[in-house]
């Protein structure tokens, strides 16, 4: 069972890290061995996901009673952890030390928040419909808005999602996209253009007003990319694309820790 880390992230206050497929007990070929998430569409039995979460947990040495994941809708609604719930919801934002905050992904990108100076975290789920109706600056607003964070603060990490090579939309969709920036998309006159969700994100986080050099995704060149492909990785990671409806999830987790931990 292998994560990813970030060194834009601080050690010092925050855990975190991104899950891999390898590791658990999923049998069936498409979700083995991680998946982390079940519903009625998908085969994976409860039971198993939940080994799979405890594993996770003992591996990443967080508490899986302390454990929330994002339950997602592809729009932007936040949750500000302690307030009663949305029925669904695609980011999350806290300042509770040791409550661990997941947002899943299987191409989707898993995006990670946090705020050494004032010590809050957000996370959020971003297909490409979320980014755009927003999810990325709706998170980053909220942790503004509701805990006092500096947009010029937070750090944000975007996650392993599918790239530009292996992602295209309908030529409709595609524009919004083009849009923001005509570099989010790849042959625009084709029927199905490529899309680059990715840097999208960048873009618009940018013009929210984080900073480029608090942002890591796959255009850094200075630090480990882990902002990989997913449908590109078959042996590290699921995919929609890739392996059609019966996919697997991977997510990304984050908390803030509790005055006992220290740094890894």
């Amino acid at each position: 069972m292998h994560g990813s880390f970030s060194p834009l992230v601080c050690e010092y206050c925050f855990s975190h890290g991104f899950s891999s497929r390898t590791g658990g007990i999923s049998y069936l070929p498409t979700l083995s061995a991680l998946n982390l998430f079940c519903s009625s569409q998908r085969k994976d039995p409860r039971a198993v996901v939940s080994e799979n979460r405890r594993r996770l947990a003992i591996h990443a040495g967080f508490d899986p009673k302390k454990f929330h994941l994002i339950k997602t809708n592809h729009a932007s609604d936040v949750w500000i952890l302690g307030r009663p719930a949305p029925k669904t919801y695609d980011g999350i934002v806290t300042n509770q030390e040791g409550v661990v905050i997941a947002a899943s992904g299987a191409d989707c990108m898993p995006l990670l928040f946090t705020d050494p100076v004032s010590k809050v975290i957000g996370v959020a789920h971003a297909g490409w419909r979320g980014t755009l109706m927003g999810i990325a600056m709706a998170t980053v607003s909220t942790m503004v808005k509701e805990f006092g964070s500096q947009v010029t603060d937070i750090v944000a990490v975007i996650g392993p999602s599918v790239g530009p090579c292996c992602f295209s939309l309908e030529k409709d969709s595609a524009e919004h996209f083009h849009t923001i920036h005509p570099s989010c998309v790849i042959d625009r006159g084709s029927a199905k253009p490529y899309v680059d969700i990715r840097r999208a994100t960048r873009i618009l986080l940018q013009q929210g007003g984080v900073l480029p050099q608090h942002i890591q995704d796959d255009s850094v060149s200075d630090r480990p990319n882990l902002t990989l492909c997913t449908a590109c990785h078959p042996e590290s990671f699921f995919s929609h694309v890739r392996d059609g409806s019966n996919f697997g999830t991977q997510i990304g987790f984050l908390w803030i820790k509790e005055p006992h931990e220290g740094p890894l």
